[in-house]
């Protein structure tokens, strides 16, 4: 059947930037290059609920959860020829202990892992102290680098090494050209698959703004959109209906992240007042153009995660979640931020409450969404400003913690306990976007990390129910709604997409192991 499969073709697909640069380093490249240029050892495929080996031909833990063994294909190579063994895959995640930055899951800074091993040309070893049966889920988060380049960099070089002529596992990894408005990578002949992928190349094209991609979209000058299109049936669909299509599953819950270590946010009456203040079927319907889902669950989690919600949790805390802009203003009063000036806006001591909500510049169905959101804490007294900025700005005031209120997602993977480890696990501080609202404590770490120390589904659900109730008790991000997984597709040149007819992974360009997934499913009509 391959051989009857095209091949052939160049796909074209946006990125929201001001500009490409060399830089092929996967850790510092925003993920441009995850599951193109580099291979994922494995993946977890969280729509049909799977695990698909990628390098890794299989991954088994001991019974007593303390150690992993992995064992690659046979006669792997890289982009260069040179082959690929274990030794590759130790390096590379020995590598992240001397370089901090790339350490994605903490697995070092954490303790837990005590070594990874080459045991022979196809195996590797992860040991433990403890047992942890999430360990295995973060390895994907890790890239598989050539041991015979990454080696000559110096550890205090790492996180500024540009990775130049770049040599990976991926399925396209020559570098045709870079522009600052585009970038062109193209077939690896050294790929593992045999006749993948069926492209020749994949364009990456730069525009400032969703709302440059549309019209781009709309004339067939891109075949894979994964950004908000406003009214996408009217516009996109429209242009073309035989080969535009879209496909918009539940994906990551999207929450108003909140300083809880900066007034007036340190005051729980305060935060779920600006809970309350929020009509999220309005602000679903007027600005994200109904295609998310409004999430009325407090307790962390949403649609994405519907089978592991507790009810009855979700029904407890409801009201937090519920529209009730009287009750938002008694609780303000009751935290003592009135308006004593008569100027609309309520006060503490004197000193007005005056805060921005950072949003990245360009992401306009989110900046209509913060835009909302001001309109509704302005009628309860409370002064909001929509404050636009640059991803390095956004990016690091969550995880350096400088922000005061910041629209983000939620960690979308193989099980929720994953979103509640970036949550709170005080090991994330700094690290994860989700992190730097300073609601932790030891003992919801202790809470988190025993979820690793069975693998039974029951007491793992009650580890889960435990922590939806100190999630909405505590409010350390008001929730929104389930995003959409943004996903518009041509079939003018290309076929093999996902779709809800056949939903074979969730659409998100911007994981690195969906995208690869995708890519190698792709051909020419």
């Amino acid at each position: 059947m391959a051989d009857q499969i095209k091949q052939g073709g160049n796909l074209v697909v946006p990125i929201i930037n001001t500009g490409f640069v060399d830089n092929f380093n996967p850790y510092t490249s925003g993920g441009l290059y995850d599951g193109v240029l580099y291979e994922p050892l494995i993946m977890f495929n969280i729509k049909t609920n799977s695990v698909e080996y990628r390098l890794a031909k299989s991954a088994e833990y001991s019974t007593d959860l303390k150690t992993i063994t992995v064992k690659l294909r046979d006669g792997l190579k890289w982009s260069d020829g040179k082959a690929l063994t274990a030794k590759d895959v130790a390096f590379s995640y020995n590598m992240t202990k001397t370089a901090p930055a790339f350490d994605q899951k903490a697995i070092w800074t954490t303790g837990n892992l005590i070594s990874v091993e080459a045991t022979d040309p196809t195996t590797v070893v992860f040991k433990l102290n403890t047992a942890d049966s999430t360990f295995i889920w973060g390895l994907s988060n890790y890239h598989i680098v050539p041991e015979h380049i990454w080696s000559k960099v110096a550890a205090k070089d790492l996180a500024t090494f540009t990775n130049p002529n770049p040599v990976g596992s991926g399925p396209l990894t020559d570098i045709k050209y870079v522009k600052p408005q585009q970038i062109e990578v193209c077939r690896n002949d050294n790929y593992y698959l045999e006749n993948r992928p069926y492209i020749d190349c994949i364009t990456f094209r730069s525009y400032n703004d969703n709302s440059q991609i549309q019209p781009a979209l709309m004339k067939g000058e891109i075949d894979w959109g994964s950004n908000f299109i406003a009214d996408v049936e009217n516009t996109f669909v429209a242009a073309d209906p035989k080969n535009n299509h879209f496909w918009y599953p539940a994906n990551d819950a999207i929450h108003l992240y909140v300083n809880t270590k900066e007034k007036p946010f340190d005051n729980l009456n305060v935060r779920q007042a600006l809970s309350m203040a929020l009509n999220r079927d309005e602000i679903v319907d007027i600005a994200a153009y109904g295609y998310p889902t409004a999430n009325f669950n407090a307790g962390g989690i949403a649609e994405l995660y519907a089978p592991f919600i507790n009810k009855k949790i979700s029904d407890k805390y409801k009201w937090i979640t519920t529209y009730n802009p009287e009750k938002a203003k008694q609780l303000l009063d009751e935290a003592g931020y009135k308006d004593t000036d008569g100027d609309g806006f309520r006060e503490m001591d004197g000193k007005n409450i005056d805060f921005d909500i950072n949003v990245v510049n360009g992401w306009t169905d989110w900046i209509q969404v913060v835009q909302m959101v001001t309109e509704y804490f302005e009628e309860i007294g409370i002064k909001a400003n929509v404050k636009t900025v640059d991803w390095s700005v956004y990016d690091s005031g969550l995880k350096d913690s400088t922000y005061k209120m910041s629209i983000n997602w939620s960690k979308v993977a193989t099980n929720p306990i994953e979103a509640y480890q970036t949550y709170f696990l005080t090991s994330q501080i700094g690290k994860s976007w989700h992190a730097g609202h300073g609601v932790h404590s030891a003992e919801i770490d202790t809470l988190i990390n025993s979820f690793g120390l069975t693998n039974d589904a029951k007491k793992q659900q009650v580890i889960l129910d435990k922590l939806q109730e100190f999630t909405a008790e505590n409010l350390p991000f008001i929730p929104l709604f389930s995003n959409a997984t943004w996903f518009q597709y041509s079939t003018a040149k290309f076929v093999g997409w996902p779709s809800e007819e056949n939903p074979y992974v969730q659409p998100s360009f911007y994981d690195g192991g969906n995208r690869n997934l995708i890519i190698n499913n792709l051909h020419l009509k």
